[in-house]
């Protein structure tokens, strides 16, 4: 990839009013349907002071969306930047909202359209993905929905900054395969392997109780229901919270506490992941890549989770991590 030569800064109305031209370290990185992370380092000096204020954002020429600056530290000389991709601004809205058995990308940009405004938010095209998000959940922050309905629909959101309108434009997006980013170690455009495999928090089967009490406690089991031995891994959900509605039979209850429980196991899946350094310019967050590390045994057909960015005094590396493999082969 290219080196990052500049860093613009822009206030809150995305005003653009200043640009670095140098720094100690640059950290960058965007998650597909995760949040990412920002970090800058810089010498202190009073231009920079004067431009890296908490509430605004850095944009680069190789990112179509902006880093939100949450914190400025000044030490020994220098000034710490941290911050995260404008998607963080979804953390600091919430919903009540019951969210399932609905159309993914219409049930995100409902959830954006309708919380309370945030300077130069707007809504982006549709992207007309058609995927429908089953389980059921409610009661988050913005950002926690997007992150379960993208989780479970392989879906990316992010928001677009548009220059010639001054606009942050909330979008959803699956790309398709990139065919020319295919990465091993053996074709030398890799670097950096490290492959992650836990089951520390992994639950596949949610027993989840409802309305009642003792016997007549209403129970269902939802998830991977007929997995046994090691395969099963059962997390109790207490869901006394979702009561039956008025004119609701007892089996559409049922139903809808399934729904609950297939929800909760989102945020407990399998952890799986491989990270490298690569050595190209072809990927995009989001591609779904094909990529074989003989090392330790696996080809793996995945989509970009996260990409990072790290920019110093010797030059810029874009490193990658696939996330839950659509194909995967073990030696």
């Amino acid at each position: 990839m290219a080196k990052v030569t500049t860093i613009n800064i822009y206030d809150i109305n995305l005003n653009r009013i200043g640009v670095l031209y140098s720094w100690v370290s640059m950290v960058w990185e965007e998650g597909y349907n995760t949040l990412g992370d920002f970090q800058l380092e810089l010498q202190q000096t009073d231009r920079a002071l004067d431009l890296v204020q908490k509430d605004r954002y850095c944009g680069i020429d190789d990112s179509d969306t902006l880093m939100y600056i949450e914190s400025v530290q000044i030490a020994n000389g220098e000034i710490l930047v941290n911050g995260f991709p404008a998607t963080v601004i979804l953390t600091h809205r919430v919903s009540t909202d019951v969210i399932s058995n609905k159309n993914a990308e219409t049930s995100m940009r409902d959830l954006v359209s309708k919380m309370e405004p945030w300077e130069q938010v707007e809504l982006g095209e549709s992207a007309g993905l058609d995927d429908k998000f089953e389980p059921q959940t409610s009661d988050h922050s913005l950002e926690e929905y997007c992150e379960l309905i993208g989780a479970e629909c392989d879906m990316g959101f992010k928001f677009v900054h548009d220059k010639s309108t001054k606009t942050l434009k909330f979008v959803c997006y699956k790309p398709d395969e990139n065919i020319n980013a295919k990465y091993s170690t053996l074709y030398g455009n890799i670097s950096d392997v490290e492959y992650i495999q836990s089951d520390a928090e992994y639950k596949n089967v949610a027993i989840v109780a409802g309305a009642g009490e003792d016997e007549d406690r209403i129970t269902v089991i939802a998830g991977a229901t007929s997995s046994t031995g090691y395969e099963r891994r059962e997390v109790y959900i207490d869901a006394r919270n979702e009561q039956p509605e008025e004119e609701e039979s007892e089996e559409e209850y049922k139903e809808r506490l399934i729904a609950y429980g297939e929800g909760e196991l989102i945020e407990l899946a399998q952890i799986e992941s491989i990270a490298f350094t690569v050595h190209d310019e072809y990927v995009n967050l989001g591609d779904i890549v094909y990529a074989k590390i003989p090392e330790i045994g696996v080809s793996v057909k995945a989509r970009v989770a996260t990409m990072t960015i790290t920019s110093e005094a010797n030059g810029t590396t874009q490193a990658i991590t696939i996330g839950e493999p659509l194909v995967l082969t073990r030696r």
